[in-house]
């Protein structure tokens, strides 16, 4: 039993009764744990430990009994993920591999569950602000702690996630992070405390290190499309040029040179059996998707699925793609839904940044909308290179997107408030940005 084991048992477990009574910090320590994997950081019993299972259930009877929740307003807003929710649950009955399939749907569904719970407890902007600064920090740390290991090693090695996470490849965490940069400046705009301000800073620029330091292809373009968005969005267009050609400079300087050889491999692809690999499994996933309605399948990557439809049967691989992830798993049904579903949540975030654009108790909402699109971005590009489709990050964005539209775009009143006579969530935050730091940021129009 090592002391790191028993200080986490006794953080957690003493958090549980907390979750019951305060349903949704039990959804904050939820998505604690299924983002940052603290307990596969011990070397004991708490490695093991089903911790995020025991806060899923602490917070569902904590939702069960609290009047401070929306719920069927939740599942209005969530109703599309709900269906392809469903769509998954019938291409598993007949998946290929279905037994596996259907464990896979499990632990899908599970994170769809927790998501739709956490919706329904973020009743108000504050609970939204706490959501994001718990769920970005939670990633972000992996960006401060790469950053600080790529300096220490001079980008020699790679940088790699929390061990059994959705983001442990070196590729997955770089995407991964490309996705939490835009919000890192939203955290560091949304606080006024000068330590955390430099801290937040610090994470920022050991994240951009780690990123660079993972050598990952799919994150490099990533970063290259967030930053068109960002120049054609900002009203300081010279100024961003200028900050990302500095950064670039910075980094001919520092990365070594096995770093820009692949990165020109972009420009190579028929010689990368890697890149070829992935064509192939792309390939693989058409023939799917045109020969079954319901696609394969969770889990379909097996000798005699890529013998009946792949070109190079002898070349298997998983998806390496959210778009032929979904396509291959689910069918063209399943690549429509999964890309309707970010399309909402784009738009969406759209109307919040045209709601708050001009009122200066709500640009808080305004910045969150316009980074959680430059981080959509992110996942959309680096995406297309890399199995994260399921990450649950990506809907925990989603989610805080769905709960801000519901603050500024029609209010719904919550039990308990209805209760006390019908008063609605306070909708300004109760530390939303003043416009002059908003102007500051840059970021407006659409």
């Amino acid at each position: 039993m090592s002391l790191r084991d028993l200080l986490l048992t006794v953080l957690l477990v003493g958090g549980l009764p907390i979750a019951l009574r305060r349903p949704y910090i039990g959804a904050l320590i939820f998505a604690f744990i299924s983002l940052a994997n603290p307990h596969r950081f011990t070397w004991g019993f708490a490695y093991s430990m089903p911790w995020a299972f025991a806060y899923a259930g602490a917070t569902m009877a904590g939702l069960a009994a609290t009047q401070e929740r929306l719920i069927g307003d939740s599942l209005r807003r969530y109703w599309p993920m709900l269906l392809y929710l469903a769509w998954m649950g019938v291409t598993s009955l007949f998946a290929f591999e279905r037994a596996a399939a259907q464990s896979r749907w499990i632990e899908v569904a599970k994170i769809h569950v927790m998501c739709l719970v956490t919706l329904m407890l973020m009743t108000d902007w504050t609970r939204v602000r706490q959501l994001m600064w718990v769920a970005v920090g939670s990633v972000a740390f992996f960006g401060l702690k790469g950053g600080i290991f790529t300096l220490q090693s001079g980008g020699q090695f790679l940088v790699w996630g929390p061990p059994s996470s959705a983001i442990e490849d070196n590729n997955h965490l770089a995407v991964g992070l490309v996705m939490m940069l835009p919000l890192l400046y939203w955290l560091y705009m949304d606080t006024k405390l000068r330590w955390l301000r430099a801290l937040l800073l610090l994470t920022a620029l050991m994240t951009a290190v780690s990123i660079f330091g993972s050598h990952s292809r799919s994150a490099f373009l990533a970063i290259v499309a967030m930053s068109l968005f960002l120049v054609l969005k900002s009203h300081h267009k010279i100024s961003v040029m200028a900050i990302g050609i500095a950064l670039a400079a910075v980094l001919v300087v520092f990365m070594p040179q096995k770093y820009w050889d692949r990165m020109k491999t972009i420009e190579t692809y028929e010689q990368d059996s890697s890149a070829m690999g992935r064509i192939n499994v792309w390939k693989t996933a058409i023939n799917i998707a045109n020969d079954r309605l319901t696609g394969a399948g969770f889990e379909y990557y097996s000798i005699p699925v890529f013998k009946r439809y792949a070109p190079d049967p002898d070349d298997i691989h998983s998806s390496h793609s959210i778009y032929f992830q979904a396509l291959g798993e689910h069918g063209w049904i399943g690549l429509g839904l999964f890309l309707s579903f970010w399309a909402y949540i784009w738009f969406m975030c759209r109307r919040i940044a045209a709601r708050c654009r001009s009122d200066p108790d709500r640009q808080g909402q305004f910045l969150l909308a316009r980074m959680l699109q430059v981080s959509i971005i992110g996942f959309a590009v680096g995406g297309a290179f890399v199995n994260i489709g399921n990450w649950d990050m990506a809907y925990y964005l989603a989610i805080a997107g769905l709960a801000t539209w519901r603050q500024v775009g029609s209010p719904v009143t919550s039990e308990a408030d209805e209760k006390r006579g019908g008063r609605k969530p306070r909708i300004p935050g109760q530390r939303a940005l003043p416009s002059s730091e908003t102007a500051r940021a840059g970021i407006g129009g659409r």
